[in-house]
């Protein structure tokens, strides 16, 4: 687990003071690779006992398991010099981390589910939302779109905490999105989030995270940069192709003729 996931997992475990150590290495996450324990509590102003606890916090082994991960995050994430070459290598990635990834707990989740809702922010995330929702059907899972604050209000007056709630948000900053998950949490309603991969606040409240990487190419004629998102239908495609894996592993499971 990266340590951006590792934070929004744990996030709700974090105090004021575990949360000035967290911005301070957001802001220098390399110099902070080469800093011991005592060098780190000095940079935050707290004691050396308060950035261990933080580590074992964010389910860390102790403080240098935790800069162990961080180094091998940042070689990870050293990228070509152009931007073809970039993009490519991230997909090749993403890839290989769902590929391996352990998505059993989520796949049973979708199999049992009463309903399936999935709710999207943006342009994009309706596309990707769509695509799911087709693969999915074909696997015989029909997933309800929320698109709307009033489709939102009418999944709130039906939802159960026997059905699950796929949420889609690049940034995972989405107020509406942000509204809606809240509202669902106070029900107990179980919540997917599929973000990029940073510290958000849809992720935080989620029961299950999935996430992107991304990173944005800067365009000559254009301010905005341009931000490549075939990650998002990369990911949903490996998770149904491993959802009709589970699915055939469960039928293997309850065949009669394999036992004794």
């Amino acid at each position: 687990m990266k340590m951006d996931e590792r934070f929004n997992t744990y996030r709700h475990q974090l105090s004021e003071t575990d949360m000035l150590i967290w911005n301070y290495i957001q802001k220098h996450r390399s110099a902070c690779v080469n800093l011991s324990i005592e060098q780190l509590g000095e940079k935050c102003s707290v004691s050396r006992t308060t950035v261990l606890r933080f580590a074992k916090k964010l389910g860390y082994h102790g403080y240098r398991d935790m800069l162990v991960c961080m180094e091998l995050e940042q070689e990870k994430t050293e990228l070509p010099s152009d931007f073809i070459s970039q993009t490519c290598t991230i997909y090749k990635q993403a890839i290989d981390e769902i590929s391996t990834a352990d998505f059993t707990a989520l796949l049973k989740r979708i199999d049992e589910a009463q309903n399936l809702y999935i709710c999207s922010s943006g342009m994009v995330q309706d596309a990707v939302a769509n695509e799911m929702r087709r693969m999915f059907l074909s696997g015989d899972k029909w997933f309800y779109p929320i698109n709307g604050p009033s489709e939102g209000s009418v999944m709130l007056e039906n939802v159960t905490q026997q059905d699950l709630v796929v949420m889609l948000s690049l940034s995972g900053e989405s107020r509406k999105i942000v509204e809606l998950a809240h509202a669902l949490q106070v029900r107990n309603v179980p919540m997917v989030s599929i973000t990029q991969l940073r510290d958000n606040t849809l992720a935080q409240i989620a029961d299950i995270q999935l996430y992107i990487t991304t990173t944005p190419v800067h365009q000559q004629k254009s301010q905005r940069p341009y931000l490549p998102t075939t990650s998002f239908f990369i990911l949903i495609e490996l998770l149904y192709l491993k959802y009709l894996e589970y699915l055939r592993n469960k039928e293997k499971d309850n065949d009669p003729s394999r036992t004794g």
